[in-house]
């Protein structure tokens, strides 16, 4: 890369990175408003941070009669949504969507989510499972370093809340619980 070209690069990226301003390149508007801003530092102490034990990636899912949600977050062309449906004794309780900016990522959105399904969760007092197909948000809640501040709103709740366990699912697999929040994280966007 030429070495002028480089240096705009840099400047812009110091402009709109450190000084979170708006900034113009190639005739594309930049709002430091519409990216997450990353975190440096630390939000929980390590000692506080044992949540290792709520979350799994290998539990195998087992339809039974206890409390449990699934979550979803989707885009379409159309916008970026989220979802969660909460489930009692195999029947669909509780439903909810959220519309989130079109320029918010899946990854965000599964995010969401999964810290809206973890917030109505905290409300009753059982052991409650909470079912999601994004392997990228339960490896990053696993993060103690996460530089994500909605990563990081995830484990505070984790931590306040011990009765809340994250089990992740595999995508598109035919479980009954994991359709319906998809369909509804669509249908938000």
């Amino acid at each position: 890369m030429p070495l002028h070209l480089k240096a705009q690069q840099e400047s812009i990226s110091i402009i709109f990175t450190y000084l979170r301003k708006k900034t113009e390149f190639e005739g594309l508007s930049y709002q430091p408003r519409d990216y997450e801003e990353k975190i440096k530092s630390r939000t929980n102490h390590p000692l506080l941070f044992n949540i290792i034990n709520q979350i799994s990636t290998t539990e195998s899912y087992k339809e039974d009669n206890s409390f449990m949600f699934f979550t979803d977050g989707s885009k379409t062309e159309i916008g970026t949504g989220c979802s969660y449906c909460a489930f009692g004794n195999g029947i669909k309780v509780l439903e909810w969507k959220g519309k989130l900016e079109k320029f918010h990522s899946v990854f965000q959105a599964e995010l969401m989510g999964l810290k809206e399904a973890i917030i109505r969760a905290s409300q009753e007092n059982e052991i409650t499972k909470i079912w999601t197909d994004s392997l990228l948000s339960v490896m990053e809640v696993l993060d103690p370093h996460t530089p994500y501040q909605l990563v990081r709103d995830i484990q505070s709740l984790l931590i306040q809340n011990r009765n809340i366990l994250v089990r992740w699912i595999k995508a598109h697999a035919g479980y009954r619980g994991n359709d319906s929040p998809k369909k509804s994280s669509q249908t938000a966007a």
